[in-house]
C-alpha cells in the first residue's frame, strides 16, 4: 500500500511539473512557448537603426501601420535561410495584391553583418525574384545593436566551424502598431498565410 501511494504520488507530481513547465499542456518545447508567450504578450519593437541593401539607413517604423514579416538570415547560408527566403517569396507571389497596397512588409535581417554588405544584401534579393518595393533586406549598423535586435527576438545564432552559423529560423509578425504579435516556424507557411489574410481583411473591414 506504501508503495502504490509513493508511486501514485511521484506520478502526480510529475504530472503537475509537466503541466506547469508546458504552460498548462500547450507547449511541449522552448520554440512552442516562445511562440505562445508572443501571441499572448504582444511587446513593441525598439526602433533599432537598420542598414538597407541600398545602404539606406531605415528602421521598423519605415512601415508603421503595417504587418511586418521578419526572418533572419545570412546570405552564404547554405540550407535553412534559403527555405526561410523562399517562403517570403511565395508570400509575395501569393499575397500581391495586399502587397501592392502596402499593408504588408517583408524584412529579412542578416545576423552577419560584417559579410553581408549592402551590395551581398542586393544579391541575395535578386537571386529570390524580391520586389524591391514590398521585400527589404537589411544588417545592423553595430555590435550591440545585432546583440539587441537577436535578445529581442529570442534568435539562438552559433557559430560553426565551417565559418558559418546554426540558428533558429522562423517568421516574426510585426503588428501595425508596432508589436511582435506572433511567430511561425519554417513548416508553418500556410498557416502563416492564413493569419496574414485575415488580419489584413480585418483591417481593412469597415468600422460600425
Amino acid at each position: 500500500m506504501r508503495t502504490f501511494l509513493a508511486t501514485t504520488l511521484i506520478v502526480i507530481t510529475g504530472l503537475l511539473i509537466l503541466w506547469t513547465s508546458t504552460d498548462g499542456g500547450r507547449a511541449f518545447t522552448a520554440e512552442e512557448a516562445r511562440r505562445l508567450d508572443v501571441r499572448e504578450n504582444p511587446r513593441p519593437v525598439p526602433h533599432w537603426q537598420l542598414e538597407n541593401q541600398s545602404a539606406e539607413i531605415i528602421t521598423v517604423n519605415n512601415w508603421h501601420g503595417h504587418f511586418i514579416v521578419v526572418d533572419f538570415i545570412y546570405t552564404s547560408c547554405p540550407s535553412v535561410c534559403l527555405i526561410l527566403s523562399s517562403g517570403l517569396r511565395t508570400l509575395q507571389k501569393d499575397l500581391a495584391d495586399k502587397l501592392e497596397n502596402s499593408r504588408l512588409h517583408l524584412l529579412s535581417i542578416s545576423f552577419d553583418p560584417e559579410k553581408d554588405t549592402p551590395q551581398r544584401l542586393k544579391e541575395h534579393l535578386s537571386h529570390f525574384s524580391a520586389d524591391l518595393r514590398s521585400w527589404t533586406a537589411s544588417r545592423p549598423t553595430s555590435p550591440s545593436q545585432r546583440e539587441a535586435i537577436l535578445d529581442f527576438f529570442k534568435v539562438i545564432v552559433i557559430p560553426d566551424e565551417y565559418g558559418g552559423y546554426t540558428h533558429s529560423a522562423g517568421y516574426h509578425v510585426i503588428d501595425p502598431e508596432g508589436r511582435l504579435v506572433a511567430i511561425f516556424g519554417v513548416e508553418q507557411l500556410d498557416e502563416l498565410k492564413e493569419y496574414l489574410i485575415q488580419a489584413l481583411n480585418t483591417e481593412n473591414a469597415p468600422q460600425d
